[in-house]
């Protein structure tokens, strides 16, 4: 499973002058195109770009206004990505658990010299 990390940036808020164009709008486009591009040959990858409210406070009237920030989303993918363990467990020759063998029937029988078949129910 891969994991990112990501990286916001504020979108630019003025249209940088390009020369041969002439509309705002395309002004705007072409600088966030090279505010992403600069972004993608660190390695980032746009991710999305959100606007997100903040309260700013004037300093002279102490009031709280609300005020709404364009961000940009980058993320790339973690160096250090996190691998979930196996669960398949390898033991070697030597961490194999010991395996105990259950005496027979046979050999119990000639241990306590009673045969199996002469016992009769269990009593109280």
């Amino acid at each position: 499973m891969a994991t990112f990390e990501y990286k916001t940036i504020c979108a630019p808020r003025k249209a940088s002058k390009i020369k041969g164009v002439k509309n705002s709008g395309e002004r705007y486009a072409q600088t966030l195109t090279d505010v992403i591009n600069a972004q993608s040959a660190d390695g980032w990858e746009y991710f999305r770009a959100d606007a997100l409210p903040v309260d700013e406070r004037s300093v002279m009237s102490r009031r709280t206004t609300e005020r709404y920030l364009s961000l940009l989303i980058f993320r790339r993918e973690n160096i250090e990505t996190y691998e979930e363990p196996s669960l398949s467990v390898e033991l070697e020759e030597e961490d194999q658990p010991m395996v105990v063998s259950a005496p027979s029937v046979e050999e119990e029988e000639e241990d306590i010299g009673v045969e199996i078949g002469n016992l009769g129910p269990a009593m109280r």
